[in-house]
């Protein structure tokens, strides 16, 4: 067998990693459907399994699971089209004050720095000129973007009535494509891929609905309006790990800038906000959630870089449950498990000492044992 030098085996995963990266690109509006539909067919096996228990044949049971996937976008869009119709019946008072701080601005640009007010309203002018040219962009960019959404949607509720319906054949396909020396393997890995992705989806959604009571109650108290919509808005770009908290918070703390007369309401929703998010990653996180999926935060604020940069917001949500995935197969199959280690938590420093402890008296008993063998044969 012929010996590869080593940096024809880098070149040759080099070229692998990039063309899979290239791959995924190109191909973004099949493969994050599919990926989507798969994950939420890991999720709602339960629920048409039980269905299929009640004697309801398995098409229909898959469809009702879909049924229940669309009202539940569909309660969601109803909810937040319905808070900004609310907030646009305010526009006008938006509008007021905002005027007003423009108004305020140019007094202080022309106090501080000295540009007129001329010169002002002029750049303002050009501004809006350069923005209405650019709308006609905008505008056919939004509407390519909303049928190429409708689509991936189509495409996704199409995927998962067949990962539903035929979840047997798929794992009939698995099992012929590894030897039957590794079928008992690869059912706990597919048993613990299918928990993982469960346990981590549904305390996503216990922790989005906690996090949106407490921004709620806490933008209810410090008199912000319309603070069911922000503190939900906010709850749910949680979905997007790290970045979707900030963009949360951003269009609050501009709302009471905007309405209110002191800086401090705005300082106070950033302050309501951190201590919110505070809160849930030293303590509503790890306890809804826990241990079942235990990424470490780097590699995960990697994952979430790498799926925006390949897939957008998408790729970005779909980021820590593929790398909760990829991490069980690393922890399954041997010559990979440091790969996982590399993934998972860092353990305790009292861990790590424990398990030296247990390696060096190991090592005695076994020299003990070695010596009691040299007597006996002498």
């Amino acid at each position: 067998m012929v010996q590869l030098p080593g940096y024809v085996k880098y070149l040759i995963v080099l070229a692998a990693v990039v063309l899979t990266i290239y791959v995924l690109i190109v191909a973004k509006s099949i493969f994050s459907p599919l990926l989507t539909a798969l994950i939420l067919a890991l999720l709602l096996h339960p629920v048409s399994a039980r269905l299929e228990r009640l004697r309801i044949p398995r098409g229909i049971s898959s469809v009702l699971s879909i049924v229940f996937v669309i009202l539940v976008i569909a309660g969601l869009s109803y909810f937040f089209s319905a808070q900004v119709r609310s907030i646009s019946r305010d526009i006008n008072t938006i509008e007021t004050k905002f005027n007003q701080v423009i108004d305020q601005s140019s007094v202080w640009l022309e106090n501080t720095i000295g540009i007129a007010p001329q010169e002002q309203t002029n750049y303002l002018k050009d501004s809006i000129t350069s923005l209405l040219r650019g709308s006609t962009s905008f505008l056919t960019r939004t509407v390519s973007a909303t049928a190429g959404f409708f689509t991936a949607f189509f495409l996704a509720m199409i995927s998962l009535f067949f990962f539903l319906y035929y979840r047997k054949f798929f794992l009939d396909f698995l099992y012929r494509l590894f030897s039957s020396a590794n079928h008992k393997v690869l059912g706990k890995t597919v048993v613990k891929i299918e928990k993982v992705v469960r346990s981590y989806i549904l305390g996503l959604f216990t922790v989005i609905l906690i996090i949106g009571v407490l921004n709620t109650t806490g933008l209810m108290i410090l008199g912000i309006e319309h603070a069911v919509f922000f503190g939900a808005l906010a709850a749910v770009l949680t979905i997007i790990p790290y970045i979707g908290v900030f963009i949360g918070s951003l269009l609050p703390i501009l709302f009471a800038l905007a309405t209110k007369d002191s800086i401090w309401y705005p300082v106070g929703v950033a302050l309501i906000f951190w201590a919110v998010q505070f809160l849930e990653g030293n303590f509503i996180t790890p306890n809804v959630v826990g241990g079942r999926v235990s990424i470490n935060p780097f590699a995960a604020i990697l994952a979430l870089f790498f799926g925006g940069m390949i897939w957008g917001a998408i790729g970005m949500i779909l980021s820590i449950p593929i790398l909760a995935i990829t991490k069980v197969i690393f922890d399954t199959v041997p010559p990979l498990h440091p790969y996982g280690f590399l993934l998972g938590n860092p353990p305790e420093e009292d861990v790590l000492e424990s398990r030296k402890v247990r390696v060096k008296n190991l090592r005695k008993r076994l020299r003990w044992k070695k010596r009691a063998r040299i007597k006996e044969n002498a």
